[in-house]
């Protein structure tokens, strides 16, 4: 009966944003008018040098432009077209998220479905799924990556399909960085599987094949750009480092894991006390050191709050995302340990955490977009301590109107 109601509710969630998006006839907005105006530079300039340092006001790379320029007899480059293609690719992520599950966890295809309908209680993927925005697509092409890749280094393949399925899962994940430079991470990280096969010449070939294709794939545009975005857009590394993004987007991840299998975390008395322990010190030092302030729904909070009381908010719920985001590093790491010997599983980990640890190094601001790009593969980490129960589908059903209420913000609000 859980499933049934799951799968109604999954289901349900993608066909209302379908609806909705079809709705929203309204012009481009927020970021979007940024990528649409990129689109008319590349049908001026082609995919060439002068198009990759022209592109203006745009952080990702030119796969927004490569998947949408070829669809216009379709979109016109108009709203909801373009919006539809990222729904589009929803369904397509949700489709490689079956596969993968499938072949990596050895389950029926059905009860896999019931998994990958986990990305659509995240509250981020609302956001970049209904409006025309850049994670959708990489989110893809990472999955398309990561799942001919586990098919190359599987050793029942011949020799000759392995090598064609290493080649084409560079190739995608080259793309995916194209979309999104974070996506890079994965390319060193690949290298975890070869942890147990430091001897075996065939899992090396194929790890360096993927590795070099991709790079060959988004390293001329890199060096065109000397560096991992448009020279137009350099701001958003300006200042290096931000500890602070990081340690948000560690804590938006454990909030994502928390709807979705919150028996990833450990606890217990001793680790309750030691949590709040820790926010106690961190709220000592953000009080009288740190000064890290961070104030959600700041604005309802001032309606019902003393004015006194909201004047330290900010530094009050800082502590607290702060011990949030080191408790779910630490699950993190102790999760990898009790897996230590599944190499692919550590892939997928080291690749989640090393995409949430790229919001260290955007110094601007920080947004929870950066964490949806690591959604797809937060719902295959957490596939083995999903429980599906009443208590499940609360928390889908919340996930899912947070992230209602979050892309509706744009569109009634701007």
């Amino acid at each position: 009966m859980n499933k049934r109601l799951l799968l109604i509710l999954g289901i349900g969630g993608y066909a209302f944003l379908l609806l909705i998006t079809l709705l929203h006839h309204q012009p481009p907005l927020f970021d979007e008018p940024l990528f649409v105006r990129n689109l008319f530079l590349m049908e001026q300039e082609g995919l060439s040098s002068r198009f990759l340092l022209e592109m203006n006001d745009q952080a990702p790379g030119p796969l927004y432009q490569m998947i949408h320029y070829p669809l216009y007899f379709l979109t016109r480059w108009q709203m909801p077209g373009l919006r539809l293609v990222n729904m589009t690719l929803l369904a397509g992520i949700t489709f490689m998220l079956i596969r993968i599950i499938v072949q990596h966890y050895k389950i029926n295809a059905r009860t896999a479905f019931l998994y990958a309908l986990n990305i659509m209680a995240v509250p981020m993927i609302w956001q970049v799924s209904g409006m025309a925005l850049t994670e959708i697509p990489p989110i893809f092409f990472s999955l398309l990556a990561i799942y001919w890749l586990l098919l190359g280094i599987n050793p029942v393949q011949s020799v000759t399909k392995s090598i064609l399925y290493s080649l084409l899962a560079g190739a995608a994940m080259g793309l995916a960085v194209l979309g999104r430079s974070p996506f890079i991470v994965m390319i060193p990280a690949s290298g975890v599987l070869l942890l147990y096969h430091w001897r075996d010449s065939r899992r090396w070939m194929l790890v360096i094949l993927f590795a070099v294709t991709a790079l060959a794939i988004c390293a001329p545009v890199i060096y065109i750009w000397k560096g991992l975005m448009p020279p137009k857009q350099a701001l958003v590394a300006a200042g290096g480092f931000s500890l602070w993004h990081g340690i948000l987007a560690f804590a938006y991840g454990a909030m994502m894991t928390i709807i979705i299998a919150p028996s990833w975390f450990i606890y217990n008395r001793r680790i309750l006390l030691g949590l709040l322990v820790t926010y106690v010190v961190l709220a000592v030092l953000n009080i009288f050191v740190l000064h890290y302030s961070y104030a959600p729904l700041s604005e309802a909070l001032e309606k019902v709050l003393p004015a006194a009381l909201m004047r330290i908010y900010p530094f009050v719920i800082s502590p607290v995302l702060a011990t949030i985001a080191l408790y779910y590093v630490a699950s993190s790491l102790y999760q990898a340990w009790k897996r230590r010997e599944e190499e692919t599983y550590l892939f997928l980990l080291a690749s989640c955490l090393l995409i949430l640890a790229t919001s260290c190094g955007v110094t601007h601001l920080f947004s929870s977009r950066y964490v949806a790009q690591a959604a797809g593969l937060a719902v295959l980490l957490l596939v083995p301590y999903d429980r599906i129960s009443y208590w499940k589908l609360a928390r889908f059903a919340v996930g899912m109107l947070i992230g209602l209420l979050s892309l509706e913000t744009y569109f009634l609000f701007r």
